[in-house]
């Protein structure tokens, strides 16, 4: 599966991995299925593993943005974009910029470290 999503260990967020190939279709089920776990529901913490996968287009960016838009009643308020490359940290800057013009309430932000990005999304 090019998307995937699990519960982390500790139950305090949920992970979800992307690799390439993928399509936006998939995406969005990806993300509504998070929406329906009850660690999810409980924490609204996301930590999304984009290190297997090439940065996101402006498109995408757009399609997104409008996503979290429509569901802004579920979506995460905290979300850790793990990246593998400068181009990848840049085109998740530009998401994280996007979706909090949308929806203020979330906060993203943007790693290049794992354990970095779970330190932050766990932190009180």
């Amino acid at each position: 599966m090019p998307i995937e999503w699990a519960v982390d260990p500790t139950e305090r967020f949920v992970v979800v991995t992307v690799s390439d190939p993928y399509t936006i279709e998939q995406w969005r089920a990806a993300m509504l299925a998070t929406f329906d776990n009850p660690v999810f529901r409980t924490h609204r913490a996301l930590l999304v593993d984009r290190r297997g996968s090439e940065p996101v287009t402006t498109a995408f960016v757009a399609v997104m943005t409008q996503f979290f838009v429509a569901y802004r009643d579920q979506i995460a308020m905290r979300t850790a974009i793990v990246v593998a490359d400068e181009a990848g940290f840049g085109m998740g800057r530009m998401t994280a910029l996007k979706a909090e013009f949308g929806t203020p309430e979330v906060a993203i932000q943007i790693f290049r470290d794992y354990a970095d990005a779970v330190r932050w999304i766990t932190k009180p």
